[in-house]
């Protein structure tokens, strides 16, 4: 890292401690090539870091968030656990009590950087990307209408629509609300800085309810509004939210201690130079798409390319996040969905998979890892042809068709299916795929043939590579439906 980054960062370590964080003393925060900036055991350490490591520690009185925003301030001091509620809170009451928690959420990270070095929160805000920084934090959901194309006919073409639509809508209403309060300094409350707050509670935040301990849950009930749940809303959780994610990475958030505090624990053993991981859950690569803006590549072990399908009781873009509620970030409140996490009794999903391998293959982990409520078991899965398709898809599926024998059902099944993978693939191809560099010379013969010009941009580069992989699912789940896969 450069030094005015190392500068930075060795605050925010240091302001941590200093309010009862902690980073394990064998890890260190670098700048990784591709995974920019992360967490690993220093080259310098003598010996791996074994299984049941506490990597990083973030107290309750540095984490950032919507309930800072009732009480203007760290919502418990570090050395006694008690509330450092103000009698106002940052905002004027019409607006706290008028905009969803979310919303509020954003509205005070902007307050807090606009403070500058006056801000309890500079330490963390400083190694966060910038707001003028745009490449630094820009999801899909803001890239330019150009890149966009590139997945119009995905899954998170679909999500991005509904993105952009509830943050235009959520911040016009917020900074009217703001601007009718009288609040001072509302012109420096712009678009860009709702969409930069958005990207960082998207891609970095935390589910209360997996991140505080049984104290902190207790002294939280006593702030909340009436009416307003626990994981209404989403938290930040500074130096802990550096660790990237490995979809096979094992961990465990542990909130059991004394103190107020959430500490990451890592499952697996690490060698002196390897980057140490979080675990974000079961999600696929449309999902780490809209919330990260990175995909992962298939492999012989693992593979992450799935097309998501909308339960057909409750129609809904499918890629949206499940802790949300009025905007994406649901899907970002889900927000670090970090969240979908853990334990806990199987849940019936907003959308189904279709996998690009078969879901019981041992490299289909999100699918063996999702956890979902048969409606009406039946027996479908066993069915080669099916395969490729989540167990609760089939079973959701079925209660649409009247009640007939086994095999008619598999026929009658292959044929819905078969038609709504053939209807996805269709529209994907209408756009088409993208065009190699070697065929630049023919751009426009190809574009006459349904095909997208060569990728130009790292956006397009990224959503071209993550659109093939799309199509790569729907063809292998054609092939299974009628006998070739």
């Amino acid at each position: 890292m450069k030094p005015s980054e190392q500068t930075r960062f060795y605050s925010l370590v240091e302001w941590s401690e200093k309010h009862g964080g902690k980073l394990h003393p064998s890890l260190e925060i670098y700048n990784d090539e591709v995974t920019k900036y992360s967490l690993r055991v220093k080259p310098s350490a003598g010996e791996a870091l074994q299984p049941g490591f506490s990597a990083v520690t973030c107290p309750v009185a540095t984490t950032l968030g919507y309930l800072n925003a009732l009480v203007d301030g760290p919502i418990l001091d570090a050395t006694n656990s008690q509330s450092t509620k103000s009698q106002n809170g940052a905002f004027p009451p019409g607006f706290t009590q008028s905009v969803p928690p979310h919303v509020l959420g954003r509205f005070f990270l902007i307050k807090e950087y606009l403070k500058g070095k006056n801000s309890f929160w500079w330490p963390y805000l400083a190694t966060l990307p910038s707001p003028d920084q745009i490449s630094g934090w820009l999801l899909p959901a803001f890239w330019p209408d150009d890149d966009i194309a590139y997945l119009e006919g995905t899954n998170a073409h679909v999500a991005i629509q509904e993105m952009q639509a509830n943050v235009k809508k959520e911040f016009k209403e917020a900074r009217k609300l703001l601007k009718n309060e009288g609040f001072p300094e509302v012109a420096a409350y712009t678009s860009l800085m709702y969409k930069w707050a958005f990207a960082i509670f998207t891609s970095r935040s935390f589910r209360p309810s997996l991140i505080l301990s049984d104290t902190a849950k207790q002294h939280v009930s006593t702030l909340l509004p009436q009416g307003i749940q626990l994981d209404d809303f989403s938290m930040l959780q500074p130096l802990l939210d550096i660790a990237n994610h490995s979809p096979t990475a094992h961990y465990t958030w542990e909130t059991s201690s004394p103190e107020a505090t959430c500490t990451l624990v890592c499952g697996d053993s690490y060698p002196p130079g390897a980057q140490v991981f979080n675990n974000y859950g079961p999600k696929t690569n449309s999902e780490l798409l809209l919330g990260y803006g990175f995909i992962l590549p298939p492999t012989e072990a693992l593979h992450n390319d799935y097309v998501h399908v909308r339960r057909s009781a409750r129609p809904r873009p499918s890629t949206q996040p499940r802790s949300r509620h009025c905007s994406p970030e649901d899907d970002a409140d889900d927000e670090d969905d970090d969240e979908d996490g853990h334990d806990g009794e199987p849940e019936a999903p907003e959308s189904f998979l279709i996998s690009l391998r078969p879901v019981r293959h041992r490299s289909s982990v999100v699918c063996r890892q999702r956890r979902t409520i048969p409606r009406g078991g039946t027996d479908l899965a066993a069915s080669p042809c099916f395969a490729h398709f989540e167990p609760a898809l089939l079973d959701d599926l079925a209660t649409t068709v009247a009640p007939v024998q086994t095999a008619e059902l598999v026929e009658t099944m292959r044929g819905l299916l078969g038609r709504k993978v053939q209807d996805d693939y269709e529209r994907l191809m209408q756009v088409g795929l993208v065009a190699d560099d070697e065929e630049e010379e023919a751009e426009e013969e190809e574009m006459q043939e349904g095909r997208l010009p060569p990728a130009r941009t790292a956006n397009q580069r990224l959503a071209a590579t993550y659109r093939r992989q799309y199509a790569n699912v729907l063809e292998a789940a054609l092939a299974c439906l009628v006998g070739e896969g």
